[in-house]
């Protein structure tokens, strides 16, 4: 399980010394519905709802984020960034999961258009010594327009904010702020796997070399079925989070839906994409790949001793040859 590295986490629980857990929980809640309303960040008003906020999401949407780096990073092991451009950024999430991914990150740029969530980040950044942060807060058009390009892109769950129709020019920006690495991370829904694939269609179209999930830029063979390319990040839960989700099971799943597209990477050992929980008897271990024209099934019989020890290690979102 991925939680949150234990400087982010020790700068949370600093922020939350003296602060009431039960009013916490209440604008916790508050938020939630607002989001599952089809709210913005608009709803998040005070350094409190910040607070709150951070407690409640953002170590689900680490693990989510550190997920995708963990595949980008084994795929590209020698890309060693220096600079980072954190779109919707929020408490600077992402940015941490980044630097956590890429130690060699320097400087990153955070743009969100809420002061509060902006501010709770720059608290967090004084607590990682060797990142040098900027902030723009200001609505995502106006600041992508002031903006300077950065080794990685990030756009973490900011895409299903965007009004309707804006998705395409706000994609173009992103990828020509991108030097070398644009990621895209969205929820693990029908919707978010909807919007991935456009990104994925209108990257590909511009030349973008797909780094993960896909193991190709061929035609996505979940394009047209009942399916949908997401993946699982399971976060163990601290006594804060359960509180105030008002949650009993110790860890939460966090589904998402991730696009990492490229420059000039060359030739890449991308393998193929486990799809589902493998399932694994005594007999065999059964993977479900993505494969160019349709999901594939692979038999790793447990005759092959090694090859089964093997795959009886592996997880959903994995890559195999």
């Amino acid at each position: 399980m991925a939680g949150l590295p234990g400087w982010l986490s020790g700068a949370l629980q600093a922020k939350l010394e003296n602060i009431s857990r039960t009013d916490l929980r209440a604008s916790a809640q508050r938020i939630s519905e607002r989001y599952r309303a089809g709210g913005g960040s608009d709803v998040i008003r005070s350094e409190f709802d910040a607070l709150a906020y951070a407690v409640v999401r953002m170590p689900a949407t680490y693990a989510a984020v550190r997920a995708a780096l963990t595949q980008t990073a084994g795929i590209v092991p020698d890309f060693a960034p220096r600079s980072l451009l954190d779109v919707g950024a929020g408490p600077g999430t992402a940015s941490w999961a980044a630097i956590d991914a890429w130690p060699t990150l320097q400087q990153a740029t955070l743009i969100d258009a809420n002061p509060h969530l902006l501010a709770l980040a720059a608290a967090f950044s004084r607590s990682t010594s060797h990142l040098a942060m900027a902030a723009m807060r200001d609505t995502l058009a106006h600041a992508l327009g002031a903006a300077t390009s950065a080794d990685v892109v990030m756009a973490s769950y900011v895409f299903a904010e965007l009004a309707s129709g804006a998705l395409t020019g706000t994609l173009e920006r992103l990828w020509s702020l991108s030097e070398r690495l644009l990621v895209i991370v969205e929820p693990g829904t029908r919707d978010g796997f909807k919007r991935i694939l456009a990104c994925r269609d209108a990257l590909i179209a511009r030349g973008a070399q797909i780094i993960a999930p896909c193991s190709h830029e061929g035609r996505c063979p979940l394009a047209t079925t009942e399916r949908w390319c997401h993946f699982n990040a399971r976060l163990p839960r601290s006594r804060d989070h359960l509180a105030a989700k008002e949650a009993d099971v110790p860890f939460e799943d966090e589904k998402f839906a991730y696009l990492v597209a490229g420059k000039d990477f060359g030739n890449l050992a991308r393998g193929h994409r486990i799809l589902a929980t493998p399932k694994v008897d005594k007999s065999a271990v059964m993977l479900t790949l993505c494969t160019p024209e349709t999901p594939a099934q692979r038999r790793i019989a447990r005759g092959d001793k090694d090859a089964y020890r093997a795959a009886k290690r592996l997880d959903w979102g994995d890559a195999v040859d």
